[in-house]
């Protein structure tokens, strides 16, 4: 295995009619053997990554019999096993479903026969939880440990017991993952023939209603994404050894294009984190020569809240990428404080995506940085800002974002249903995607996210938008951060705004504060007439401020 020296980084080939297996294996062959991934500390290489997925992909084909699209569940956190399954099943035309990990039991029994799954892969010590509904609906069951990457011979890795007993009754087959790889070594099948009709994942998301929604991405349009982030990435300096870590969840398209398969297809060495730990990705920064990572505001708020991120290893980090929501100018400013101090001199990259064009479609870059804006369309997508009739606005006026181009997806997948495609066609057939968003883009092509288009706050027949609000309180000294949600006094629309403190302090002076402050710098409409302290905002399962619930709050009386 070779880690050799690279001074311009290969551009990743144009998407074509192919898997994204093959597409992984054009992009990186250029590259030799080198080190693909390290989990625990042992490193992995790219000859390996490749003989696990032709293990699992002869499992797939010989023992679970599996056909051209049909549909496999990948219930993992964010790992080397979920990657492995993925390129395998890919490698097929099989459609991988990703589920997140921890939805109670009833969601992920309704997500299996939504999809018409036909297995599903997960980690032994699940398997207790869900062993009721996957011995009643009988599917295959992989079961995989957290150890496996960390041995140095994966392929006797012992199951969890208690896992392997819960599904020990019933129809269910289950199959051990080290197992599979130790019996299938060096065995092969070949790949679905080279085509742009074959779907990819499932992804499960919000839609762009906020309605939960199953999301059909085709190889095309990942590869699309993969290739588009070409254009933004940074040169990679030695192949295998500069180092990406991959905190987002793959069942998240954000973490599987952005984190996940630009990784791997850019030859990178990734290093995956189940879930976000400050203290674990700290570590990792002072042991490896990280030089990006991409994350939600929210992680990067607690990493530079904790007092061990300030260190001379951020000198190795060149950028960092930032999605799924509003980055505080006073967040900003503590971020480069620090990373200026360590002699870093790394840029803060802000985008913007949405699942149905591959979660990531405008960046920032490190050459073209504009503060407060998420950035151009990345390769192969195109921005346009439209009023409520569909009609294209000049620039700098705020209006719907709207997106064309490679990654679009397939549309939604229905049932029993009348097909909804998602897809908004113009006058001239041109497929488009209504994000709902607001935003403008100015003379130089840069789009400034606004907000939701359900979260604008209508007053008198004026629009308040949440995000100017929440930007001017954060940063009061006592403020730690802020939502500003619509709330009713009777039936009378209000800006209702959530505090979490840094200090305590007299709150009846704090909303004076911040009254003048509002009343100072905005419209008198987004003065807010309600203003409560809280312990915490609310979050998604994605770290994205839960709104809608703060929406729900009711009045105190």
């Amino acid at each position: 295995m070779t880690n050799m020296p690279v001074t311009q980084q290969s551009k990743e080939y144009p998407p074509t009619d192919i898997t994204c297996w093959k597409y992984f294996i054009r992009n990186t062959a250029q590259y030799g053997d080198y080190t693909l991934f390290t989990h625990m500390g042992r490193d992995h290489s790219r000859s390996e990554f490749i003989a696990d997925v032709e293990a699992l992909a002869a499992f797939f084909h010989r023992e679970v019999g599996l056909k051209e699209q049909d549909v496999f569940t990948i219930f993992m956190p964010t790992n080397a096993e979920s990657l492995v399954a993925f390129m395998a099943l890919n490698k097929m035309g099989i459609i991988v479903n990703f589920v997140h990990p921890l939805l109670p039991p009833e969601n992920v029994e309704e997500l299996l026969k939504f999809t018409d799954s036909k297995g599903i892969m997960m980690l032994d010590m699940f398997a207790p939880k869900y062993a009721s509904f996957l011995k009643k609906m009988g599917l295959p069951v992989i079961l995989c440990s957290p150890k496996e990457y960390a041995l140095p011979d994966k392929t006797v890795c012992p199951i969890d017991e208690e896992a392997l007993r819960a599904l020990s009754s019933g129809d269910v087959s289950v199959y051990e993952y080290p197992a599979i790889l130790r019996h299938y070594a060096h065995q092969h099948v070949n790949s679905v023939p080279e085509g742009r009709k074959y779907l990819a994942v499932y992804m499960n998301g919000g839609g762009t209603t906020g309605r939960s929604r199953t999301i059909k991405l085709s190889n095309f349009a990942l590869n699309s994404v993969i290739y588009g982030l070409g254009a933004v990435n940074i040169p990679i300096q030695k192949i295998g050894y500069d180092t990406e870590l991959c905190a987002m969840p793959f069942f998240h398209a954000f973490g599987l294009c952005a984190g996940g398969l630009n990784a791997l297809n850019k030859g990178a060495r990734a290093i995956f984190l189940p879930k976000f730990d400050p203290d674990v990705f700290i570590q990792l920064i002072k042991t490896y020569h990280v030089t990006e990572f991409n994350g939600v505001p929210n992680m990067y708020k607690k990493l530079v809240e904790h007092p061990g991120f300030d260190m001379p290893e951020l000198k190795n980090i060149s950028v960092m990428y930032s999605g799924g929501d509003f980055v505080s100018p006073t967040l900003l400013e503590k971020i480069y404080a620090v990373m200026r101090k360590n002699g870093s001199k790394a840029e803060f990259c802000a985008g913007y995506g949405l699942t149905e064009c591959g979660a990531v479609c405008s960046a920032n870059r490190l050459w073209a940085n504009k503060p407060g804006t998420i950035g151009q369309p990345i390769q192969g997508l195109r921005f346009e800002i439209w009023d409520d009739n569909n009609r294209a606005l000049p620039a700098g006026e705020v209006g719907q974002i709207v997106i064309t181009g490679a990654s679009m997806m397939d549309g939604y997948l229905t049932k029993n249903g009348p097909a909804d495609t998602g897809i908004y066609r113009d006058a001239y057939g041109t497929k488009w995607i209504l994000t709902g968003d607001l935003g403008k883009i100015d003379e130089e092509g840069y789009v400034t996210f606004i907000g939701r288009k359900k979260r604008v706050i209508i007053i008198s027949g004026y629009n308040v938008y949440p995000v100017d609000i929440e930007q001017l309180v954060e940063d009061l000294p006592f403020v730690q951060e802020c939502c500003a949600v619509q709330g009713y006094l009777g039936d009378k629309p209000i800006v209702r705004l959530f505090v979490v403190k840094c200090e305590d302090g007299d709150e009846d002076a704090y909303r004076e504060t911040i009254t003048k402050l509002v009343s100072d710098n905005l419209s008198v409409f987004s003065v807010p007439k309600d203003i409560r302290f809280i312990d915490e905002i609310p979050r998604t399962r994605l770290q994205k401020v839960d709104f809608m619930s703060l929406s729900q709050f009711e009045p105190e009386v």
